[in-house]
């Protein structure tokens, strides 16, 4: 897949401006599936909309559904692709059978007349881009759900399919026998591979949310970032990634729900850092399509019994459960158009290695976000970086013979958020590289001088230097 453009859109587009509190529903007073918020929210820098839970379809009479009023306002405001979620197809995707003697189906001609039925009203739209699939589908769901994959293209050759596939938070769930694991590493390339081998697909995606609770950056981002990168590149495919752009209470851990989360946030909120630190990551690693979740805070919470489920932290979105914007809304928006900026010099690259760096006396362990990072055995690195305070990563993607390089901190952003931490000079040594070194930052090509060959660059935490040898 050749790409001239990144893509970006936000877990769900405006609903119908309600929300459900222990099981009551309650209504905010404006129905936010209107010209003005769908335009809001292509303002914020979105190029493609996802259409699920109350904007998602499930059959009812097309005429008057949500999707079909949602999909109308996109074509309003010029929002042309749209994932529609379809809970019916999702639903397939767990199949243990689908067609055969005990499957869903007994022949494949009745599953693809089952999809064309399912299809029919939305497919047509001008609108109509994508189907939303299951979300994070656990290992023993992947042959039939791959099945599924496969006939839906058959059927609809030019539709994109939307997979997201899981992480390493469920080791047992991403290996084929939970009584026999690998790291955690090797079992989720192994799982990426199968679904990949079996459905035909041309990316590869998941979701990663690094900032949890206690002030932590997940040990298992950096990782789970790598090993998408490194499986998109052996196998010549795409990567892609949603981003956190929520906040969420925890479950209380108790005898009733063994196993929940400890505390009352499970993940913080974001800031303006965080969502460089993220995107910074997913860029130099080669990603090539970018989505939030979310976009509105989550319209669920739940706090009878003695635990807390799903519950998202208003004014810890893009959007509050008033439509009001958060400072994230605006974080993002600047963000988003400083890719944008960069995107004619960097789309080019593939990725292909990342180098880690340390200061004097530490390694990977020393910080929650390197503990599990990937180390590479290449000998031969061809920038090194010193580096006094915080973990830093030099990732290395090519296009052709032309490469580009990004320097980037992966502290924890919480060190200059509520620590006072000042931003850390790293001495970036470009060797052979330094006479033929162009300078990105922030979107824009920026003027560096150097001190023979090494180059001094002040960054905060998550912000990232990109370098281009052509």
């Amino acid at each position: 897949m050749k790409r001239e453009h990144f893509d970006f859109y936000g877990y769900n587009a405006p609903t119908w401006g309600g929300y459900y509190h222990d099981g009551v529903t309650y209504f905010l007073g404006e129905d936010f599936r209107s010209v003005k918020r769908y335009k809001e929210y292509k303002d914020i820098g979105f190029n493609m909309c996802l259409l699920q839970h109350d904007n998602g379809y499930n059959g009812e009479k097309w005429e008057t559904c949500s999707t079909k009023k949602c999909m109308d306002v996109c074509q309003k405001v010029g929002l042309d692709r749209v994932i529609v979620e379809d809970k019916r197809l999702k639903e397939l995707c767990k199949e243990p059978l689908l067609v055969g003697e005990g499957g869903k189906f007994k022949t494949e001609d009745e599953l693809m007349a089952y999809l064309d039925e399912c299809t029919k009203p939305y497919r047509d739209h001008p609108c109509f881009y994508a189907i939303q699939l299951e979300d994070e589908p656990i290992y023993k769901y992947l042959k039939e759900y791959a099945h599924v994959y496969r006939a839906l293209k058959k059927l609809l050759p030019k539709a994109e399919l939307q997979c997201n596939l899981l992480n390493m938070i469920l080791h047992s769930q991403i290996a084929p026998d939970p009584n026999n694991l690998q790291t955690m590493d090797k079992d989720l390339a192994d799982y990426l591979r199968y679904f990949v081998k079996e459905s035909g697909i041309d990316y590869i995606m998941t979701d990663e949310y690094a900032f949890r609770g206690r002030n932590r950056v997940s040990p298992w981002t950096v990782p789970t970032f790598q090993v998408f990168a490194n499986v998109a590149k052996e196998l010549g495919i795409e990567a892609r990634m949603v981003l956190q752009s929520f906040s969420q209470e925890a479950c209380v851990t108790n005898k009733e729900k063994p196993g929940f989360l400890e505390g009352s946030v499970a993940w913080r909120r974001i800031t303006e850092k965080d969502m460089y630190w993220q995107m910074n990551l997913a860029l130099g690693l080669g990603f090539k399509e970018f989505s939030f979740f979310t976009y509105l805070t989550k319209a669920v919470k739940n706090f009878r019994g003695k635990w807390v489920g799903g519950a998202a932290i208003d004014g810890a979105a893009l959007l509050n459960y008033d439509g009001t914007r958060t400072r994230l809304w605006y974080a993002t928006q600047k963000v988003i158009r400083e890719v944008k900026a960069f995107e004619p010099v960097i789309i080019k690259y593939n990725y292909d290695n990342a180098y880690f760096f340390f200061p004097e006396g530490k390694d990977q362990k020393s910080f929650d976000s390197s503990a599990e990072a990937l180390l590479s055995d290449v000998k031969n690195i061809p920038i090194s970086v010193k580096t006094p305070k915080y973990p830093v990563m030099v990732s290395e993607m090519r296009n052709g013979k032309s490469r580009m390089y990004m320097v980037q901190n992966i502290g924890n952003p919480i060190e200059e958020l509520m620590y006072n931490k000042k931003a850390t000079v790293l001495d970036i040594d470009l060797g052979e590289l330094a006479g033929k070194a162009k300078f990105y930052y922030k979107g824009k090509q920026v003027e560096r001088q150097l001190d023979g060959t090494i180059l001094k660059e002040k960054l905060g935490i998550g912000q990232a230097i990109f370098i281009e040898v052509e």
